[in-house]
């Protein structure tokens, strides 16, 4: 029995590919949002231990100062990043969709090749058990006639 082929095995190859490429692209665009998430938490944690320390005992007017400045530059830095992360979630919601649009492309073909698949082996199988009666009809009036 010959082999099954499927003419369209380039394209879905093609297809793969540019599903593959689509899935990294979202994988980068997700490490993206996740590293700002864990800027804005360090940050946060940053604020909030300065702000504890701010009033600390042994703190004269300059450290007082010093603190208030370094929050002001962290909220500023916090709202950059919430910014920012806006921004990364966007890019990340369109890299989802091109790469569901990419998957869903390769998954028409290959569905199309697994009913071609199946329709290719059991088209040979019939015609197998077809030669097999065929053969066994044989038989008996070949053997009858010695």
């Amino acid at each position: 029995m010959k082999r099954f082929a499927f003419k369209l095995e380039k394209l879905l190859e093609l297809r793969a590919f540019y599903e593959r490429r689509a899935e990294l692209a979202l994988a980068e665009k997700a490490g993206k949002c996740a590293l700002l998430r864990k800027r804005l938490v360090e940050v946060a944690e940053s604020r909030a231990r300065t702000g504890r320390e701010m009033f600390a005992p042994g703190r004269d007017l300059a450290d007082f100062r010093a603190s208030e400045l370094y929050i002001l530059r962290l909220d500023r830095e916090r709202d950059s990043l919430l910014e920012a992360l806006a921004l990364a979630e966007l890019e990340l919601e369109a890299a989802r969709k091109v790469y569901v649009e990419k998957h869903r492309d390769r998954e028409a073909i290959s569905k199309l090749k697994e009913r071609r698949q199946v329709e290719y082996y059991r088209a040979a199988e019939r015609e197998e058990t077809k030669t097999l009666d065929d053969i066994a009809r044989r038989k008996p009036v070949e053997a009858g006639g010695n």
